[in-house]
């Protein structure tokens, strides 16, 4: 009996090893190959006014959250969100001046951004997420980039180059990743722009909603179709390096957002702030540049999803809620302004922006910065703290500046 046990062990472990060898050579033969023979769709830059704002509006919303560097170029950075045991990954520098987007045609741009495929041939499972760009907004995205923006000015040093771990590689195998070489080919519409539910759903998987707030390893349309769809839980790394787990934002009253009104749903979206007061920490994007249109176009076909129970998992940087004795080195921590400019934070830089500016202009900035810059990344603080403590913060932040420019 027991030689019949062991014999079934070694047979069963034989098993496993030849199933974890297969897994990992098609993960090679997906990753390390080259895709250069893959055509490129027939998109061209849409040069028009209309064309070059809207493809700003992606290009920030999309692009800069992970290629935006601390000059505030797309010039790459360590996407210290993506967790440690997938590997360890870069985003390229969009603006180097041999090697950027200035310095590829229009058909490897369009290819990057339909299939994934590289400029040099190689895949990039995380550009094969943005699959779902129609043809038009691609072409927006092109205008933008040969409109010769700030954010694309020549400069800044190569990235080095992103290395899946052996988790993050047989992930992607299991996942089923790989070069969808007939994308190419099809032409993929971009609802007219009103708030429909049709262009709720193209905005939701274009934004990639789905691929953030769904379980899972599973292709964008994969997951549009999962019964937990968009029912949160993927798990992911604020800015302090703490684990965090992506919101239930199905219809559920008790779980997700079905308590929401749409004015809630847009200030948690475009301010950064939920209903409670709290901020929506980082690495959700602060879709700041979407409207009106926009927003009650996704709230309205989430409104078509089956409500899905699932409670949130506690995560990510420690927050509390601003009390009116707390003092402004109190407030930098508690509220959530150091997660993001704290000592060694990825936007520490940005507060140098801050030097030479009057204690009311910082506050003003800090309780509402998109009513002075629309568009901005930061979130308003204007239902978390009251004007006198964000006089308050304005004062310290002075003080840092100052203490930083005067060195050692």
């Amino acid at each position: 009996m027991r030689r019949k046990i062991t014999r079934i062990l070694v047979i069963i472990a034989a098993f496993l090893v030849v199933l974890f060898a297969a897994l990992f050579i098609r993960a090679l033969w997906v990753l390390e190959r080259s895709y250069a023979h893959v055509p490129s769709p027939s998109i061209t830059a849409d040069l028009s006014p209309a064309g070059v704002n809207r493809g700003e509006m992606l290009f920030q919303t999309l692009c800069m959250e992970c290629h935006g560097g601390r000059d505030g170029r797309a010039t790459g950075k360590h996407l210290t969100e993506v967790p440690a045991f997938l590997g360890n990954f870069y985003s390229a520098n969009l603006a180097h001046a041999e090697y950027g987007v200035h310095q590829r045609s229009d058909a490897e741009l369009a290819r990057t951004l339909r299939t994934g495929v590289l400029p040099g041939g190689r895949f990039s499972f995380i550009m094969s997420m943005f699959g779902s760009l129609g043809d038009a907004d691609i072409a927006a995205l092109l205008g933008y980039v040969r409109s010769k923006p700030p954010a694309l000015a020549p400069g800044g040093e190569l990235q080095p180059q992103s290395e899946a771990s052996l988790v993050g590689e047989l992930l992607v195998t299991v996942a089923g990743a790989g070069v969808d070489q007939a994308a190419s080919r099809r032409v993929v519409p971009v609802p007219a722009r009103a708030p429909t539910v049709e262009y709720g759903r193209y905005m939701a998987r274009a934004m990639d909603c789905v691929g953030c707030h769904t379980p899972g390893f599973g292709s964008t349309a994969e997951k549009m179709l999962a019964p937990d769809a968009f029912a949160g839980g993927v798990d992911l790394v604020d800015p302090t390096g703490t684990t965090i787990w992506s919101r239930n934002i199905t219809m559920d009253a008790g779980t997700g957002v079905g308590r929401w009104s749409l004015a809630d749903f847009e200030r948690a979206v475009t301010r950064g702030v939920r209903p409670d007061g709290y901020l929506v920490r980082k690495p959700m994007p602060l879709f700041s540049r979407l409207d009106h249109v926009d927003i009650e176009a996704i709230h309205r076909f989430l409104q078509t999803l089956p409500p899905v129970h699932r409670p949130n998992t506690p995560g990510g940087h420690p927050l509390k809620k601003a009390e009116p004795h707390d003092g402004p080195e109190t407030l930098f921590v508690s509220v959530g302004c150091a997660a993001c400019h704290g000592d060694q934070a990825p936007y520490r830089d940005r507060l140098r922006g801050a030097g030479g500016k009057s204690e009311a202009a910082i506050a003003a900035w800090i309780l509402d910065p998109q009513s002075i810059k629309p568009g901005s990344l930061m979130p308003s603080f204007n239902r978390t703290l009251d004007r006198a403590q964000a006089e308050g913060l304005a004062r310290y932040v002075l003080e840092l500046v100052r203490r930083e420019g005067s060195g050692p």
